[in-house]
């Protein structure tokens, strides 16, 4: 509830500044949903039953808001994204879901023909696996963005290419953290659709 919250007092601080300068302002919605299955059968066995199956689930939503001066954009991000597995095979049926998170700052250029490119850090983010009470602290995560919106009155509506960089320095399981050495990390590549509100 907190991380939306966040999200919400971010909006209230930038449309305050709007109204002060008359610039423009532009709130942002991209979202990725992807689903990826796979299988393959045990060829040691004669019971055909036997495979192994897995399902991929990916669901990521991204906000954010842009203060506007002429295509110059600064503003904020949040990241609320999960990455569910499920692994269908004798003696391991439960799924596992990992949960991608954090808020962040964001530059970048958000021109009026439709271009939008743009650059965040997150301060903070995390990933957290519940099933086994797992939480991987981020050394560095950032967000590339390269899109184009088609302008519909106030509104711009198109794709959007987004990779994603995380990279984790410590781990923590049950209250018990260790250091990661060397680092590990996640990539993500992927095509959403957007919309952005021209205010």
């Amino acid at each position: 509830m907190s991380r939306y919250l966040f999200v919400i007092l971010c909006f209230w601080f930038f449309a305050g500044a709007e109204i002060a300068t008359a610039q423009v302002l532009t709130p942002s919605l991209s979202l990725f949903y992807f689903q990826n299955q796979s299988k393959r059968d045990y060829p040691d066995t004669t019971n055909t039953s036997d495979s192994l199956k897995t399902k991929e689930t990916y669901t990521f939503l991204n906000l954010g808001v842009c203060y506007n001066i002429s295509g110059f954009c600064a503003g904020l991000k949040y990241l609320q994204g999960e990455l569910e597995t499920k692994v269908s095979s004798p003696g391991n049926p439960s799924p596992s879901t990992a949960v991608f998170h954090g808020p962040g700052l964001t530059l970048g250029y958000s021109g009026a023909e439709g271009i939008v490119a743009h650059g965040s850090v997150l301060l903070g983010a995390k990933k957290s696996i519940e099933q086994s009470s797992t939480t991987y602290t981020c050394k560095s995560a950032y967000i590339i963005e390269l899109g184009y919106g088609f302008k519909v009155s106030s509104v711009r509506i198109g794709p959007l290419l987004g990779v994603y960089q995380f990279t984790y320095n410590k781990k923590e399981v049950k209250c018990a953290s260790t250091s990661l050495k060397p680092n590990e990390g996640d990539t993500f590549i992927m095509p959403q659709l957007a919309m952005w509100v021209d205010l």
